[in-house]
């Protein structure tokens, strides 16, 4: 009987060391794809973080992609979209970014006309939550104080 009970636990072992081997290579294998787009943001300021449901304001709210984005104009040109520090953030030598000298030239925007980081996310965010009539227009209710 003790052989037997033996037999039955090596048995068991085995079968456990196949089914972990079978759902590593299955995980491995049919693993879900990476998103081509971030499903969430997070967003750092003095004010605090802000986390940005980008899922949500995509799909949920069926909002086109140059609703939020300005650059490119128009995203059927397999155009990437930038991300917004590639023009919203001033090199540390008062230089217009790169990314706005791709699509500009010098004589069409100044580093004055850039707004900050900040400045465009508080005009673009604050300014749809107001005119949809919905989400949050306060401070505290989207930075993490």
């Amino acid at each position: 009987m003790t052989s037997n009970a033996s037999k039955e636990l090596k048995m068991a072992y085995g079968i456990a060391i196949v089914l972990l081997i079978v759902g590593v290579l299955s995980y491995t294998a049919f693993s879900a794809k990476a998103p081509d787009e971030p499903l969430r943001i997070v967003f750092t300021g003095a004010g605090g973080s802000v986390v940005f449901d980008h899922a949500t304001h995509a799909a949920g709210y069926d909002l086109t992609c140059t609703a939020c984005h300005h650059h490119p104009q128009d995203p059927g040109e397999g155009a990437a979209m930038l991300a917004c520090k590639a023009c919203h953030v001033i090199p540390d030598d008062g230089s217009l970014p790169k990314a706005c000298l791709d699509c500009h030239g010098e004589d069409e925007v100044g580093v004055e006309s850039v707004p900050k980081q900040t400045d465009a996310f508080h005009a673009q965010c604050i300014d749809c939550h107001k005119e949809m009539g919905a989400g949050p227009v306060e401070c505290a209710a989207c930075h993490g104080l």
